[in-house]
């Protein structure tokens, strides 16, 4: 897994990469094969990308030093994107293991002038292993037919020296995301019953929880819980006793293993939208008119 540090500063490398190594590999393209092939960088990591799983690659390996190389990985369907455009469309698919000894060379060339024009931008100690490898994974794609696959650079990371772009000023405020609608969930109450229970009950029971509080809310947003207080309206909150349900003391002659079993349950409204400013406003000890949350 990459640190996330480590990460955050590939993120802003990110522009340099692409403006060094993507000309170099459209040049050398349009070298040997023409114009009619682009190519886009869609992802750089330090772990072998998952957009190269379940692929099979033409590799050809370039020593830089004694204990280190260079690799330039072209997948089985990129090859055959490329000979579709230069020799033009055939029913006979390219297979690897059927590659024949010109095909193997020309794939070879091509890779081999990809490493000798990015090669001045390296710098290298001959004596020195390299540990931490890039991967610059790249898409190529038959602009006549919209054909695309994958082929992957590799190459030592401290061998380069990428610039970073630093943020100068903030671009953006909290003030710009007020607005923004932020979805949430409001928690009334929980308890726990035995399924038994549960498979009793029917439309019009009254369920009463545990751990609920009629001027007691909770706020749950992606891993946030925020209890905060409400006032409900008097007129529509209605008092409950000793409620005797439906079969709730019913003999437990026909339970099973199953129906001991103790199950939360959970009471909430449904998933609403709230604007980001009115949530931020949310905290421990404010009164909240929920009429003024909609969806």
């Amino acid at each position: 897994m990459i640190d996330s540090i480590f990460l955050d500063e590939l993120y802003k490398q990110f522009s340099w990469y692409d403006s060094l190594f993507t000309p170099v590999v459209k040049n050398c393209s349009s070298e040997f094969f023409h114009d009619g092939l682009d190519y886009k960088l869609v992802a750089i990591s330090t772990n072998m990308n998952v957009l190269s799983q379940n692929d099979t690659f033409f590799v050809t390996k370039v020593k830089i030093n004694s204990k280190n190389d260079v690799y330039i990985r072209i997948s089985q369907d990129a090859i055959n994107v490329i000979l579709d455009k230069v020799l033009g469309k055939n029913n006979r698919k390219f297979e690897l293991t059927e590659v024949s000894e010109l095909e193997a060379k020309i794939i070879t060339a091509f890779n081999d002038s990809i490493y000798e024009s990015l090669a001045p931008n390296f710098t290298i100690d001959p004596h020195r292993r390299y540990n931490e490898i890039l991967h610059l994974t790249y898409y190529v794609k038959n602009e006549s037919s919209d054909a695309s696959a994958k082929f992957i650079i590799s190459v030592p990371r401290d061998i380069l020296s990428p610039e970073t772009i630093e943020t100068k000023a903030n671009n953006f405020t909290d003030m710009d995301f007020l607005k923004c609608p932020v979805e949430a969930s409001f928690l009334v109450g929980s308890t726990t019953f035995p399924v038994a229970d549960i498979k009793r009950l029917e439309p019009g029971d009254v369920v009463v929880f545990d751990n609920s509080d009629s001027s007691k809310m909770t706020l749950i947003t992606s891993d946030i819980r925020q209890e905060f207080n409400i006032k409900p309206n008097a007129k529509i909150v209605e008092p409950y006793g000793t409620v005797n349900g439906n079969g709730m003391e019913e003999s437990m002659n026909n339970s099973n293993l199953w129906d001991n079993i103790q199950v939360d349950m959970f009471a909430e409204f449904d998933k609403v939208k709230v604007p980001l400013g009115d949530l931020k406003s949310i905290e421990e000890g404010l009164i909240v008119d929920l009429c003024s949350i909609r969806q």
